[in-house]
């Protein structure tokens, strides 16, 4: 069976592009003897993920394209390209993994659709948005779910999710696979020991980007941590890329509270860097009002971080009781329960024990993988695009 990867739209999207890196990876690591993987990939992946190592063993199977949707450039030229593509490799099935796609295809398109906003979104997450930013969305909204509309085969995380396109777009039940996010295939193999913390700082990474993670509380909470217990040495690290729209929003912030020198972005950062920063912090924040599963939440019992996190459904399903929780968007409730989270030692000890046995739940990459696989193979065998 011929499967056709088409991840040409990974670019600057977080989370998102590490999932498609580690499923690239997953394809040359587990043998599934009856597909033959062909790549399409942006020039981000080509330049900044994958190695010469992984570009050999694809062979001829190896296509590099612009990154995309680049409506006023190369966009046009790429749909032809990969019409073309299409027509010579003749596969069974097209992965699209970041959905939408923005291309259309002759043949069966399976997407793996995980954006929050479609069909799981709520008042904590409109309210982060201003008039423009809200209307954007909801022109946003309007598109992918047309897009989606043009494919019949969806892969998503969470059941909540598939009701939503059921119910919203009015999907066939049977041509949506739930396939559970689990930790990256990458850290299974690195040290998640702790490393010596910075003698001067309390460092606390919050990872993640986007407007509904709500990072631009952070330089309130600094403030509040300063002014009403004391505390100067707590430093939060977050991973914007400087086309973020959110990054001038905590800047402008911080420098008016005074307290930019306690909050250090380092862009996107690849994953054995990302590791080397949980490994030597104390505590996780995520202070996100939406998602569908966020991998940060398993990175951070991964690496044994003690997390403060929003009391929402996506955290408190993937946590459980191993997370301290604080209602949306309200700074005094996360400043406190920060504090409590560095100054409890004990309190520290029992949410790692309790995170361990979390983990569980999500730490096989290679089931991940081989029932995604399973699915694209179902969707490659069926007569039509039904």
């Amino acid at each position: 069976m011929r499967i056709l990867i088409n991840v040409v739209n990974a670019r600057n999207v977080g989370g998102g592009l590490q999932v498609v890196h580690n499923f690239l990876l997953g394809t040359q690591k587990y043998n599934i003897p009856q597909v033959t993987w062909y790549y399409a990939v942006s020039k981000c992946l080509d330049e900044v993920y994958l190695d010469e190592e992984f570009k050999k063993n694809a062979e001829d199977r190896y296509f590099v394209f612009p990154n995309q949707p680049n409506f006023m450039g190369s966009y046009r030229h790429v749909k032809h390209q990969l019409a073309s593509l299409e027509q010579d490799i003749a596969p069974d099935v097209i992965y699209t993994i970041l959905a939408p796609s923005y291309f259309s295809f002759k043949g069966k398109e399976v997407m793996r659709f995980v954006h929050p906003w479609v069909v799981t979104s709520n008042p904590y997450a409109w309210s982060t948005l201003g008039g423009k930013a809200k209307l954007k969305m909801k022109l946003h909204i309007k598109l992918i779910k047309t897009l989606l509309k043009k494919t019949n085969y969806i892969i998503t995380q969470t059941e909540a999710v598939k009701k939503g396109l059921i119910e919203q777009l009015d999907m066939n039940a049977d041509n949506i696979r739930v396939v559970n996010n689990v930790l990256p295939a990458i850290y299974s193999s690195m040290d998640n020991s702790p490393l010596p913390h910075d003698s001067e700082w309390v460092d606390i990474p919050a990872i993640g980007g986007g407007e509904h993670k709500n990072l631009d509380i952070i330089p309130e909470i600094i403030h509040i941590l300063e002014n009403k217990y004391g505390i100067k040495n707590y430093r939060f690290h977050i991973t914007l890329p400087q086309s973020s729209s959110v990054l001038p929003l905590i800047e402008a912030k911080a420098v008016k509270l005074y307290v930019a020198d306690r909050i250090v972005n380092h862009g996107n950062m690849k994953q054995n860097d990302l590791a080397l920063l949980y490994r030597k912090s104390m505590i996780s924040f995520l202070p996100s009002v939406l998602e569908v599963f966020s991998a940060s939440t398993i990175e951070a019992m991964y690496f044994q971080l003690p997390t403060v996190a929003t009391n929402l459904f996506f955290n408190t399903e993937v946590f459980g009781d191993a997370c301290l929780y604080y209602t949306p968007k309200d700074a005094e409730a996360a400043a406190a329960q920060i504090v409590k989270a560095v100054t409890n030692e004990s309190l520290r000890t029992s949410l790692k024990q309790k995170m361990t046995k979390q983990l569980h739940k999500f730490n096989s990459f290679e089931k991940y993988f081989r029932d995604t696989v399973d699915f694209l193979m179902e969707v490659g065998k069926r007569e039509t695009k039904a």
